[in-house]
């Protein structure tokens, strides 16, 4: 990848690394446990998992999207993985308030250069 495509790659991802699962704050400021992705022709896309098993594709654009097995494969092993970070989570939702509380520090800090 060129310089240039990095810093267009870390500016689109908010300074997150690619292929990583992250646990970042939503809209709403509750913990989301997701990761970006490059498809094929290097159109970046977000997965996130949710706390029932549920794998969302969040995309910005709307041309066609090309994945790849090892993409495919890739998003799938993580489900795995997203599913530990929810049972972390879970520790920290508070079900009289229905709320999140607590779980900053389990945030994923991006790396902004």
């Amino acid at each position: 990848m060129t310089n240039a495509f990095d810093q267009a790659l870390q500016k689109a991802t908010g300074g997150y690394a690619v292929d990583t699962l992250i646990v970042t704050k939503n809209e709403d400021g509750e913990p989301e446990v997701s990761m970006f992705v490059l498809d094929a022709d290097n159109q970046l896309l977000k997965v996130s998992y949710d706390p029932e098993g549920g794998i969302i594709f969040k995309i910005d654009q709307l041309d066609d999207l090309l994945f790849s097995r090892h993409l495919l494969e890739l998003i799938a092993k993580m489900r795995v993985l997203a599913d530990h970070k929810w049972k972390e989570l879970q520790r920290h939702w508070v079900d009289d308030k229905a709320t999140w509380e607590g779980f900053e520090h389990l945030l994923d800090t991006p790396n902004i250069q």
